[in-house]
């Protein structure tokens, strides 16, 4: 199988005009739903892709293309080059599917098509790869995925003869599909888990402070235990109805969150810049939701409820009516300081995480890649092999604004990458690597301010006559002075030229990989993209010009741009999705710390009135008796980041590690962290810390 992210269709009588974005057209074979499931209205799965130039559409794109009519037979253009007939129809794909395809051409129409292989990529080889081909495999029931990767080890040592351990061809399950980085997962699995672990942290701290609050109140609520316990109520009374209070705000509490879980989720892909509908019968309707619920009400009643209703219900009924019952007999304040040094543990640890997050995603978009990128446009070219390449970029530079201008099937730094084997010189075999290729004409190296460190630039040319290649291919081969290889021929597709030049190293994915070996050169049949250098102050009028000019050459597509800045942001989508997500949930854990801390500061108040009063007395300042408070948040701020910190530290190193290129986690990182926990510390106890301190002694001691 393989899926276009990008392309026109054309209905004609009427002519209808649509440009596709997203994976929704895919070449598959007709096996391709004997492995997947899917309802057919029309047509036949196994005849209905069997011959070159047919196409199934789902019920959607039936009704958006030919409306009431019936498509069966109809023809729909291509890139307005390539006529499909329609030869069946299918339901349309699920909400949360990995494989959301609603156009799928019979895998026979690139064999009869070669141009339509994308990036030239052969079918008939294993050299050439993409990352839009995908093997689906459906196994017998008896055998599993461990018996069939050692076949496919067998298979590989077949095709790729005495080099076969530097290739590999893995069979993942499926189902592992959706959470793998090496196949283009959505979600890695192990941001999956840092959340889990984030959500169980905020339930546990939560937690820990209704157990702090609850057994704050035991004493104010120590007479009403007595007095049940007078009139006959056992302990065990006592226990089970303070665990049905817990009971009661809790599920008070999960119903709350479910109606605001369904007021937010449905807009939640707005706010993560991820554009789609929320499936909510997925999701709502799913008994594993609902089972995970109910096991949650049950622990965290458990949890809240169990410890605060044992210290109630093994109250003394004499002393508990006396009014005798003391902070000793609750767990006293070595209990609270506990909780909050683990609550603070939290909050340093978020903030340590957020911290380096955001320091990493402002690192990779606002370092170098190796070139310029802002001022960079990219135009989509339809049909390359059929306009004047030349003249189209002369008539782009007499547009006000732009400077230069350059063909080419791939940006510099682009997530979509071709890769290819190559033999170098005399060698008499391939290299055991892949090379990058990147076709472009001869103003490339221009037009993205790409550097020569050695050998000069390919010449004019509408096929291969020469290649450039970066410094990363200089050290594979093993050379250390780039001007060893200039001269020197290498074979990519089939085609032995010179090496004319070396360029640079550049970043051509991403900061999170290492830099790749790349081969540039002329194939002008594969520029399906024009990137146009900008200098203009007026960009509007710029690329108004550029859209007048592109519809001159093109009128039956639609024009479409991107600046080059902004696709390298994107991406970074998924950090910066994360990035969202830490900080929402740090400041969830801090707000739940504030009011553990306010609780505690509270207590400490009510516990030392007398001390507070007889201080005051003695002529203490206000400066004194606040620092009675100050004292012993900083000693607990402190034991918490003890522990924090060097959890904080390995946990973020850890994840920094899938960075070919990161930041270091140093000293300013970590002392920031403690630095806002002091802050909101001083903030959360300030009031009840002066409240306290600022009591009348008189009222104070009259009291006791």
């Amino acid at each position: 199988m393989i899926r276009f992210c990008l392309f026109w269709i054309i209905v004609e009588k009427p002519i209808k005009k649509f440009k596709e974005e997203g994976p929704m057209l895919a070449y598959v074979h007709p096996e391709y739903f004997s492995i997947f499931d899917a309802n057919w209205q029309i047509g036949n799965p196994k005849s209905s892709l069997t011959k070159p130039n047919t196409v199934v559409i789902s019920e959607a794109i039936a009704q958006k293309y030919f409306g009431k009519e019936n498509p069966i037979g109809r023809v729909i253009k291509l890139s307005n080059e390539l006529n499909l007939e329609v030869t069946g129809i299918i339901d349309n794909p699920a909400d949360n599917t990995d494989l959301p395809y609603e156009l799928f051409v019979s895998f026979e129409t690139l064999t009869a098509n070669p141009k339509f292989r994308y990036g030239g990529s052969g079918l008939d080889h294993w050299g050439g790869v993409n990352s839009s081909t995908f093997c689906f495999v459906l196994l017998p029931e008896n055998v599993d995925i461990n018996t069939a990767n050692r076949q496919m080890a067998a298979l590989n040592k077949k095709y790729h003869g005495t080099d076969y351990k530097s290739y590999a061809h893995n069979l993942i399950p499926f189902k592992e599909m959706h959470h793998s980085i090496p196949y283009y997962g959505a979600m890695p699995m192990k941001w999956i888990w840092i959340m889990s672990a984030i959500g169980i942290f905020l339930i546990v701290t939560a937690c820990f402070n209704f157990i702090n609050m609850a057994t704050a109140q035991a004493l104010r609520r120590s007479k009403e235990v007595g007095v049940r316990k007078a009139v006959g109520g056992t302990k065990g009374q006592v226990f089970t109805q303070f665990l049905l209070e817990t009971a009661l705000i809790t599920f008070s509490a999960m119903a709350i969150g479910f109606v605001l879980a369904s007021l937010i989720l449905p807009n939640i892909t707005e706010w993560l810049d991820r554009p789609g509908s929320w499936p909510k019968v997925v999701i709502w309707g799913d008994p594993l939701l609902w089972s995970f619920l109910a096991s949650l009400f049950v622990i965290v009643v458990l949890l809240a409820g169990t410890y605060p209703g044992t210290i109630l219900a093994g109250f003394r009924p004499v002393l508990a009516l006396k009014g005798n019952v003391t902070a000793r007999h609750i767990g006293g304040i070595s209990l609270r300081r506990g909780l909050i040094v683990f609550q603070f543990v939290l909050i340093q640890l978020l903030v340590i995480c957020t911290l380096v997050v955001n320091n990493q995603v402002d690192f990779m978009l606002s370092s170098s890649v190796g070139y310029e990128t802002k001022g960079i446009a990219s135009i989509e070219i339809p049909t390359p092999d059929k306009i004047n390449q030349t003249t189209f970029r002369q008539r782009l530079l007499e547009i006000p604004g732009i400077s230069d201008a350059s063909f080419c099937l791939f940006l510099p730094t682009t997530s979509s990458n071709n890769t290819s084997n190559f033999s170098f010189d005399t060698r008499q075999k391939d290299e055991l690597w892949q090379i990058n290729t990147k076709t472009a004409d001869n103003n490339y190296v221009k037009t993205f301010g790409l550097t020569l460190v050695a050998g000069q630039n390919i010449p004019l040319s509408d096929t291969v006559r020469g290649y450039l290649v970066n410094e990363k291919v200089v050290e594979k081969l093993g050379f250390k002075d780039p001007n060893d290889v200039v001269g020197k021929n290498i074979k990519i597709w089939g085609v032995s030229a010179p090496v004319y030049g070396v360029l640079k190293n550049w970043n051509n994915t991403s900061f999170q990989n290492g830099i790749d070996p790349v081969a540039v050169f002329t194939h002008n049949s594969s520029n399906y993209r024009c990137a146009v250098q900008l200098n203009s102050t007026n960009l509007h009028s710029t690329m108004k010009s550029v859209e007048k000019l592109w519809n001159e050459y093109f009128p039956d597509y639609l024009y479409e741009q991107t600046f080059m800045n902004e696709q390298i942001a994107r991406s970074y989508e998924l950090e910066n999705i994360m990035l969202k997500l830490i900080r929402v949930f740090s400041m969830i854990s801090i707000f739940i710390g504030c009011l553990g801390l306010y609780g505690l500061v509270k207590f400490m108040a009510s516990q030392k009135t007398k001390e507070i009063g007889v201080r005051k007395v003695l002529g203490a300042s206000l400066g004194s008796i606040l620092g009675i408070f100050g004292k012993e948040i900083a000693l607990l701020i402190v034991v918490a980041f003890a522990l924090a910190a060097p959890i904080g530290w390995y946990v973020m190193h850890a994840w920094l590690q899938d960075y070919e290129y990161r930041i270091p986690i140093g000293a300013d990182i970590l002392s920031l962290a403690i630095l806002i926990t002091f802050i909101v510390a001083a903030v959360t106890a300030g009031y009840e810390s002066l409240k306290a301190a600022l009591n009348d002694p008189v009222k104070s001691l009259k009291s006791e």
